[in-house]
């Protein structure tokens, strides 16, 4: 698995993640000082494997899918 999989791989978890601890907010009528941290946390890290993986897309490496994707 590439480093391109691998952060594709990552952000699905913590996407997955992230919902799940907006579940137990609503369950609890959005009043949980911890998951609202949480939340906010694991959108921090999203967001951060977000920049690296878009970084990575204007790198040179090729997918190996047969496509272009120099304009996508």
């Amino acid at each position: 698995m590439n480093e391109q999989e691998q952060l594709m791989d990552n952000l699905l978890s913590v996407d997955l993640e992230i919902i799940d601890v907006v579940r137990e907010l609503h369950q609890s009528n959005w009043d949980s000082e911890s998951s609202k941290q949480q939340v906010g946390d694991l959108l921090k890290i999203r967001d951060e494997m977000v920049q690296k993986l878009m970084s990575l897309k204007g790198d040179t490496h090729s997918c190996n899918c047969d496509h272009d994707h120099a304009h996508e």
